[in-house]
C-alpha cells in the first residue's frame, strides 16, 4: 500500500513539471504557493514497562533520519498553511529488563506522517527584499499517523515471538495526532528561503496489535499493555522555494 502511494507520487511530480502539467504550476503561481523540502532527525519518546510471564521488559524507539515534503498557502501577512508529508525509520526496541547485559531486539519500523498545520510568523510573509534576520514562527495542526513495522519485524515477530511468547502477530497502528512547533525562516533571495523547524507530533502510544500470541497459555500471557502518549520530536531544516508572483 505504501509502496504504491509513494510510486504514485513519483508519477504525479512527472506530470506536474512535464509541459501538461503547465495549468497545474500556473494555479499555484496564482495561489503564491510554496514548496519545501526539509531533512533531519527524529526521537520518538515513549517508553513502556510492562510485564510478560511474570517477567519485566522495556520498550523504546531509536532515534533515527526524518525527511518532509510539503506545499505553504499565504493567508495574509503573517499567517500560512502547510500541509506536508513527513517519513523515515524510528526501530523499536525490546528489552528483558530481568537479563543482564540489557540487549535489546529490534524491530524495524517505519513512521510516516501526513499534517496540515497553521503556522504564524513573526514577519511579513510575502517580504519582497531580502533580509539579514531570520524570522521566527509558531505552528500548531493535525495530522495522520501511521507506525508501520517492515515485513522483517512482521517475520521475526510470528517466527520468534515477542517477550515471552513464541509467536505472535505484528501489524501497524495508525492514529490520529496533532503537531505543534517553533522555527525560523531567513531569506535568501525572493525564490528561495532556509529553513530551522522542530515540532512535535503527538499520539497516543501505538501498540503495533500485539496483544497475545496466537496460541495463548492464559489471557495475560504475551499482552503489550500500552498506555500513554507518544511524543515524535522531529528537528529538521531544508528550503522553501516560493513559486507565486511578487
Amino acid at each position: 500500500m505504501m509502496k504504491k502511494t509513494v510510486q504514485a507520487l513519483f508519477v504525479l511530480t512527472a506530470l506536474f513539471w512535464s509541459t501538461g502539467g503547465a495549468q497545474a504550476r500556473d494555479l499555484l503561481q496564482n495561489l503564491g504557493a510554496d514548496v519545501f523540502a526539509l531533512a533531519g532527525g527524529s526521537t520518538i519518546v515513549d517508553a513502556q514497562y510492562f510485564y510478560s510471564a511474570q517477567r519485566l521488559y522495556h520498550t523504546r524507539f531509536e532515534p533515527d533520519y526524518k525527511y518532509t515534503l510539503g506545499v505553504s498557502v499565504p493567508w495574509g501577512k503573517m499567517l500560512s498553511f502547510e500541509t506536508a508529508f513527513t517519513a523515515g525509520p524510528n526501530n523499536l526496541v525490546l528489552t528483558n529488563v530481568d537479563i543482564f547485559p540489557h540487549v535489546g531486539v529490534v524491530y524495524p519500523v517505519n513512521d510516516y506522517v501526513g499534517s496540515l498545520a497553521a503556522v504564524v510568523h513573526g514577519g511579513s510573509v510575502r517580504a519582497p527584499k531580502v533580509h539579514l534576520h531570520f524570522r521566527p514562527y509558531a505552528e500548531a495542526g493535525i495530522e495522520y499517523d501511521r507506525f508501520s513495522p517492515t515485513s522483517a519485524a512482521i517475520s521475526y515477530a510470528y517466527n520468534y515471538g515477542w517477550a515471552s511468547t513464541s509467536t505472535t502477530n505484528m501489524t501497524h497502528n495508525d492514529k490520529f495526532g496533532m503537531n505543534v512547533g517553533v522555527g525560523l525562516d531567513h531569506r535568501l533571495s525572493k525564490r528561495l528561503t532556509f529553513r530551522v523547524d522542530m515540532r512535535d507530533h503527538i499520539t497516543s502510544s501505538p501498540a503495533f496489535g500485539i496483544q497475545r500470541a496466537v496460541t495463548p497459555v492464559s489471557l495475560n500471557y504475551g499482552i503489550y499493555p500500552v498506555k500513554g502518549r507518544a511524543n515524535n520530536m522531529v528537528y529538521e531544516a531544508g528550503f522553501i522555494y516560493h513559486l507565486g508572483k511578487f
